[in-house]
């Protein structure tokens, strides 16, 4: 006996020192992640809604159906903050109620029991701050000429994360899917999307409209969506059948081609690379003002912002295609797998960043997808300084939820290969479709498809922070060349070292290239030694193409990094050799930069080489190369980095005249700070862009602001005062009005009409208008007479309003 239980101490002992060294035991506490618990499975949820949109109110009946999960159950909550119930029934009876500021809790008479099916309705009438924004119903007409930045006349919803609950009562929690239907009446000629498929439009006799759609296949509610205006319709079908439609503004046809490009292709590239077709039967976007974000997923039917809505000029500088293509990819990842809590949306969001990488490396090349992912590891690595959340965890933040979450995904794709990759995630998605998912799904369901333990590379890139930083050296003696690989980033309970498989590459003088996939363990120090096999080295290469996220030191000649900036095969590691030359003299790098200038096809080379260059004036001839490049990106690069105005005063004037709207606005901003141009000159050169407007009027605020700061005529300045002053206004949409209000905080101009514009823009719902514009007014209010005027018009205002620009520190 004492044998045996001896053994089985031992056996103990060593199944706990086990437990020890499993990695799971030291993951950062996450106490937001628990899931919501709910007592009824909701199947159902029909919304039938009219509008007073100038009171911005909600008049509406909700019907849910659902069926019981929980034994005895004697009431049941509903959210529904803010929210007026009007009456409440269950099963076609009347159901007592009591309301909360969270919401409304029905009480049952007759308790509830297990799997049994029962149906609520609400009516209800609604005035929500959240969820649901009604645009432009209390601004004047737009009686002059067609402006795509005007204000105009919509309804539309936003409900991620748990918005919709502020104008339908619901259950609004990722954590059910349930099918829906909306029934809108609105008056004509307005027309009204939804999700899914539009059953009918009636026409009634009171000169409104009912438009119903119905979603046939269960999504989470945050997904419910409206969006209401006055458009036409693109129709366009995929190679293989998908319906798109594409809503947008009837004055600006012009724009529907280069802002909806790509669209059907994008579809049937997602389809090819998840082996799952389109899940909703027909997809929409539309188009809407003073969006509070870039576009959201809503099943079937993604909203985005109107500031996308660009013509052939404005495409050069911002354009649609990533932004669709990653709302797109929510349709699969999002849509119809939803994660489970809050500490899984990386499940949606860096799948979306992620396959849109694949888009642009199909239509654009290698090289562009190589870019993409450097720009994620830097996102990472600069996020990491601050502090060191895993991707897996409610307090990731977007930096971890986007690209490093998406360049995860590359990471892992890269390890398992193209076609195990595409076969698990087929799996993934077939296994949980219209279900609800947490990370240990996507492990799972790449154990059972491909019958591979990956838990290694989630435990240290998912379920713990950091990233590797490496500093790496080499010696050759002839017969043996020997890598030293020294982790240096601070480790901890939470942050480890990392162990990866990397690709080395030696690129010998006589021509061979000798590459080897070693792995680099969890360790501060480690010497890897292999054969020397082609004589002198021109250059070494660690994680060739730049494979794994990751910081890297790794000191080179100027020899090495010329050959490598030449050599390499891989666009990524010639970038890096060319970016490693910025601390090299002028004259010992020069021509050789100019020659590269030349030869490199990707932009952000020549964009590094262009920075490189700035600020010569013996290089003026040579400067026109920039001039004439087709990429924005090199030309404002230049731009940003060269100081020397004068001496490159004519490179300048030659921008004002470029294609793109950013480019001219740069170049117009290095012109007229220049100190040493005179007044004639100036004039001069903003006269040759008076008629440009550009994209969300970045080019005629600029413009104003300068005219007004060097035209010396009353009666112009008064009129271009006028103009930012009507910029910054309701009349306009957010984008404008804050390029408005930044040229007026730079001229130091406030009166009573333009502190009443951006007090306005500082009350509003979104924040990428009131908090800039509160920047704009605290600024303005450090001159007292200015701020006499801003606290005279705050006190004109409601308590309610007051006690809000208290809170942004504008109200003494």
């Amino acid at each position: 006996m004492k044998s045996i239980f001896t053994s089985l101490l031992l056996l103990f002992c060593a199944s706990l020192a086990a437990q020890i060294e499993t990695p799971h035991i030291h993951y950062l506490s996450d106490p937001n992640a628990a899931e919501r618990q709910h007592s009824v499975d909701i199947t159902h949820m029909k919304v039938e809604v009219k509008f007073e949109p100038e009171a911005g109110k909600v008049i509406g009946k909700v019907t849910h159906e659902f069926t019981t999960l929980q034994k005895d159950i004697d009431t049941l909550f509903f959210d529904a903050p803010g929210i007026r119930i009007i009456s409440a029934e269950i099963d076609g009876a009347p159901v007592p109620f009591n309301i909360n500021p969270e919401g409304v809790v029905l009480r049952f008479a007759k308790h509830l029991n297990w799997d049994e099916k029962h149906s609520v309705v609400f009516n209800y009438e609604a005035t929500p701050k959240k969820g649901i924004y009604f645009i432009g119903w209390n601004q004047a007409e737009n009686t002059g000429k067609a402006d795509i930045n005007y204000i105009r006349k919509q309804i539309w919803t936003q409900g991620q994360g748990i918005d919709n609950r502020y104008w339908i009562p619901m259950y609004d929690c990722m954590n059910d899917k349930f099918t829906t239907e909306t029934v809108v009446t609105m008056p004509q000629p307005y027309k009204v999307l939804s999700n899914g498929r539009k059953l009918s439009v009636k026409d009634n006799n009171d000169k409104t409209s009912t438009w119903h759609y119905h979603l046939e296949k269960p999504h989470a509610g945050y997904l419910l969506m409206l969006g209401i205006g006055i458009y036409d319709v693109k129709e366009t079908v995929t190679k293989r059948g998908t319906p798109v439609q594409f809503w947008y503004y009837p004055e600006f046809k012009d724009r529907v081609e280069p802002t909806s490009i790509y669209t059907e292709k994008m579809i049937e590239l997602l389809e090819d690379e998840t082996g799952t077709p389109y899940p909703w039967g027909s997809y929409s976007q539309i188009m809407v003002q003073n969006f509070l974000y870039g576009a959201m997923e809503n099943t079937s039917a993604t909203i985005f912002g109107d500031f996308f809505t660009v013509d052939a000029r404005g495409f050069k500088d911002r354009n649609y295609m990533g932004v669709n293509c990653h709302e797109l990819t929510h349709q699969w990842f999002g849509d119809l797998i939803t994660a489970r809590s809050g500490n899984d949306v990386w499940l949606q969001e860096s799948f979306a960043t992620f396959y849109p990488k694949l888009f642009f490396k199909d239509i654009e090349g290698v090289d562009a997808y190589q870019w993409a992912v450097r720009g994620e590891y830097n996102s990472a690595i600069e996020q990491s300084k601050k502090d060191h959340f895993p991707v897996r965890h409610t307090q990731a933040g977007t930096t971890r939820l986007y690209p490093k979450g998406s360049a995860v995904l590359s990471m892992l794709r890269y390890q398992l290969g193209d076609e195990n990759f595409k076969r698990f995630i087929q799996h993934y998605l077939s296994v949980n479709g219209f279900k609800n998912v947490e990370a240990w799904d996507f492990q799972k369901a790449l154990k059972d498809k491909l019958g591979m333990n990956y838990d290694w590379f989630f435990d240290q890139w998912i379920h713990r922070g950091g990233e590797p930083h490496y500093k790496v050296s080499y010696t050759n003696d002839g017969k043996t060349i020997a890598f030293k690989i020294l982790q240096t980033h601070t480790t901890n309970g939470h942050v480890r070292c990392f162990k990866m498989p990397i690709d080395f590459a030696v690129y010998y003088k006589n021509g061979t290239v000798d590459r080897r996939n070693i792995w680099v363990m969890d360790t501060t120090e480690q010497t890897i030694s292999f054969p020397n096999t082609g004589g002198a080295i021109d250059f070494a290469l660690f994680d060739e193409e730049s494979k794994v996220m990751k910081k890297v030191e790794f000191k080179k000649s100027f020899d090495e990094l010329s050959a490598q900036a030449t050599k390499a095969v891989n666009m990524i590691d010639r970038y890096d050799a060319i970016a490693a030359m910025s601390g090299i003299a002028l004259n010992e790098k020069m021509k050789f930069l100019q020659t590269r200038y030349a030869a490199e096809k990707h932009y952000a080379i020549r964009a590094e080489i262009a920075k490189q260059l700035a600020n010569w004036k013996i290089l003026n001839k040579w400067y026109v190369n920039i001039v004439k490049d087709a990429k924005s990106e090199v030309k404002n690069a230049f731009i940003a980095a060269d100081t020397n105005v004068m001496d490159q005063k004519d490179i300048f004037v030659m921008l004002l005249k470029d294609s793109s709207n950013v480019v001219v606005e740069n170049a117009l901003d290095k012109l007229m700070q220049c100190k040493d141009l005179d007044q004639k000159e100036k004039i001069k050169y903003l006269k040759s862009v008076e008629h440009l407007s550009g994209q969300n009027n970045n080019i005629r605020t600029k413009w104003l602001e300068y005219a007004v700061m060097n035209i010396y005529e009353p009666e112009l300045n008064a009129s271009y005062s006028k103009e930012l002053t009507r910029l910054c206004s309701p009349l306009y949409e957010f984008r404008t009005r804050v390029n408005a209000a930044n040229a007026l905080k730079r001229l130091g101009f406030l009166n009573e009409e333009i502190a009443n514009n951006l007090l306005e823009a500082c009350l509003t719902y979104n924040s990428r208008l009131s908090q800039p514009c509160a920047s704009v007014l605290k600024e303005l209010k450090k001159g007292k007479a200015e701020n006499d005027i801003l606290q005279a018009e705050i006190n004109k205002l409601s308590n309610e309003q007051q006690a809000v620009l208290k809170t942004l520190g504008l109200k003494d």
